[in-house]
């Protein structure tokens, strides 16, 4: 046995709702989070229980209250106590949040910042935070894993209408590389995904036809089954 400790819990969020997802992790300057899972509970006496109570839990909501100080420069607190979030309503205070306990189980969960409070605190101490997420909704329990990340560089090729491809890290034993050509990054394949239709195998140095401005996503796939473990994304530099 062995004494499981708070700060090896994870909480990420995503500072780039609407477009590729940028997670960072939301830990720099805040002293402590607590998990309240705001349980409605129906609680009666039903005369089958002979005078006992009886309670079911018939709704929740998972709140996140995190409180600390500021640290200008991290981007999750930059993200949060900006002004275009802090003072604005509906849509703009929605993100995702992803928890990663310390077990390993991996959630995902639509979230509203909520209650932000900053610029408090006494002449000669540090600027208190803090923020409420409220998660929205069911969450997405993440079996398998994360995608890991590729970065790829696009420079231009030999021949006119071509790219030079350079990725990093080496290609994992057992895997090969397929890539897709696409106009914008509105859809990401997720961890284990099948890559089939409209992706290319490549074999890491060849050059690629792609059109300058457009984006190149290049995957990490089991040679096997084609299934995604890594990927990278980069907008495309052809030559002319």
């Amino acid at each position: 046995m062995a004494l499981a400790l708070a700060r090896e819990n994870m909480v990420e969020i995503n500072i780039n709702p609407g477009g590729v997802a940028n997670w960072v992790d939301l830990a720099c300057g805040f002293e402590n989070v607590n998990f309240n899972m705001s349980e409605v509970l129906n609680q009666g006496y039903y005369l089958c229980d002979g005078g006992f109570g009886h309670t079911d839990v018939t709704a929740m909501q998972l709140v996140l209250p995190l409180s600390g100080k500021r640290i200008k420069g991290d981007p999750a607190q930059d993200y949060i106590f900006s002004n275009s979030i802090k003072f604005g309503f509906g849509a703009t205070r929605m993100t995702t949040a992803r928890l990663t306990y310390s077990d390993g189980t991996i959630i995902e969960w639509s979230c509203t910042l909520a209650n932000i409070k900053d610029a408090s605190g006494d002449a000669g101490a540090a600027e208190n935070v803090s923020v409420e997420l409220h998660f929205n909704g069911a969450p997405t329990i993440i079996s398998g894993g994360l995608l890991g990340e590729i970065t790829v560089v696009s420079l231009a090729g030999t021949t006119g209408g071509d790219t030079k491809l350079y990725v990093n890290p080496a290609l994992t034993d057992g895997h090969s590389y397929k890539y897709k050509v696409v106009t914008a990054l509105t859809a990401l394949p997720s961890y284990d995904d099948v890559l089939t239709t409209g992706w290319t195998s490549w074999n890491g140095t060849a050059d690629v036809t792609a059109a300058t401005g457009t984006y190149i996503m290049v995957a990490e796939v089991l040679t096997t089954d084609s299934k995604i473990k890594k990927l990278g994304t980069q907008i495309v530099t052809a030559k002319a």
